[in-house]
């Protein structure tokens, strides 16, 4: 198959989820300006990228059989693309992460819009969504001088780019001014491995999206964990941070990416999904108590 045909498959084959995907498309049309190598690479990644996208389509819903497939499988799409040779800027490997998470929550919003229109017993165009996003964080008002501050209030908007979100879009206006946002109920941002530098950035994140909505979910998903033990993310908005590997940086002798990890992470996430966010009243009439 010629490098245009490939290109076309991928266009053709992806959607806006599929983020790994999009990061090989991307390279292949940079295919003049690749090394030998890397051109080498990349035929083997595409033969093993299209049998890890095929396995997953396939797969439906999030029954413990099935998540323990997903993870097999990407174990073994890891396992195969070890070796490829792309900088970390340009996010091959973290990338596949994000897919994974894509495939792994796929089914669950599905799910959960279909309970909310049987209880309205009517469909609505408000849905959750899945995806990486520029996440709402906050929103101000900056007119140029009072004379245009009397005609328009000049809204504008914070956002924060995030790896992977569960998430609805909403209008918001003033006056007549309108703006649609993405307002996460859960974030998760992607490492193949985080560092000091990392999480304390990972921390201000998490600290500006739950000025846009203290009830979302931020999570960090790393591969290795390359923080020292004397800094505690415990004090920070972050709500978990889940090593698939179980282990510091990249030792000599790999783990896999570990089962249970993905497991307590997809629970966490669907538990938070259906829980009550805020239960004063419950816990005021039962307890006495407000947190």
């Amino acid at each position: 198959m010629k490098i245009e045909e490939k290109i076309e498959w991928f266009k053709t084959n992806l959607n806006k989820s599929q983020i790994h995907g999009r990061n090989i498309l991307a390279k292949l049309k940079n295919w003049a300006s690749l090394t030998r190598s890397q051109r080498k690479q990349l035929q083997v990644v595409i033969e093993e990228y299209k049998k890890w996208k095929e396995v997953n389509e396939k797969l439906r819903g999030y029954s413990y059989e099935v998540l323990k497939k997903r993870v097999k499988q990407l174990n073994r799409y890891k396992e195969k693309v070890e070796k490829v040779g792309f900088s970390a800027q340009s996010k091959f490997h973290s990338s596949i992460i994000e897919e994974f998470l894509y495939y792994l929550f796929r089914d669950l919003p599905v799910e959960l819009n279909r309970k909310a229109e049987k209880e309205r017993n009517s469909k609505s165009k408000n849905k959750i969504l899945i995806g990486g996003i520029r996440a709402y964080s906050n929103l101000y008002f900056a007119p140029e001088n009072l004379k245009e501050f009397i005609k328009t209030p000049n809204m504008k908007v914070n956002v924060k780019d995030q790896d992977f979100a569960i998430y609805r879009t909403i209008l918001i206006k003033a006056e007549e001014e309108q703006k649609l946002i993405n307002v996460p109920i859960v974030s998760i941002e992607c490492k193949t491995y985080i560092d000091k530098t990392m999480l304390e950035g990972s921390i201000a994140t998490a600290e500006k999206i739950k000025n846009g909505n203290p009830y979302c979910l931020f999570l960090v998903v790393t591969e290795w964990y390359d923080v020292s033990y004397d800094v505690d993310p415990a004090y920070s908005r972050i709500d978990q941070i889940y090593v698939l590997r179980k282990e510091k940086r990249k030792p000599n002798k790999k783990k896999p990416i570990d089962f249970a990890v993905v497991e307590d992470l997809f629970g966490f996430v669907k538990r938070h999904l259906e829980r009550d966010w805020s239960t004063i009243e419950q816990k005021l009439a039962k307890e006495g108590k407000i947190l």
